[in-house]
């Protein structure tokens, strides 16, 4: 999409939550940048790019409840040897210390 510079994702969670992400290649800060949206109005946003292989985003949401707590986000592409790809997806309620598997998939 877009000359190559973006990828669109549309999901459907087991759930019954669905969304979609954006994904570009942001070359003024020379980094990849991902939008996420879902239809309960869940909104994630998430930067980085390669790390020893693998595409690496991260970012932080906030709760949405009234304490505005800062959770972290980090989620990886992994291409693995018989050509699919793992995506884990993590998160940290202590500032990265310790971290929580939010998804873990082969494509």
């Amino acid at each position: 999409m877009q000359g190559g510079c973006a990828l669109q994702e549309n999901w459907t969670g087991a759930g019954g939550v669905s969304g979609t992400s954006l994904n570009l290649d942001d070359n003024d800060r020379k980094r990849w940048h991902q939008t996420w949206v879902d239809n309960s109005g869940g909104l994630l946003q998430r930067d980085g790019g390669i790390v020893d292989g693998a595409m690496v985003l991260r970012g932080e949401s906030i709760a949405a409840d009234a304490s505005s707590k800062t959770t972290l986000q980090r989620i990886a592409w992994m291409p693995q040897s018989d050509g699919r790809v793992r995506q884990l997806w993590e998160s940290s309620a202590d500032s990265g210390k310790t971290w929580s598997v939010v998804f873990d998939g082969m494509y």
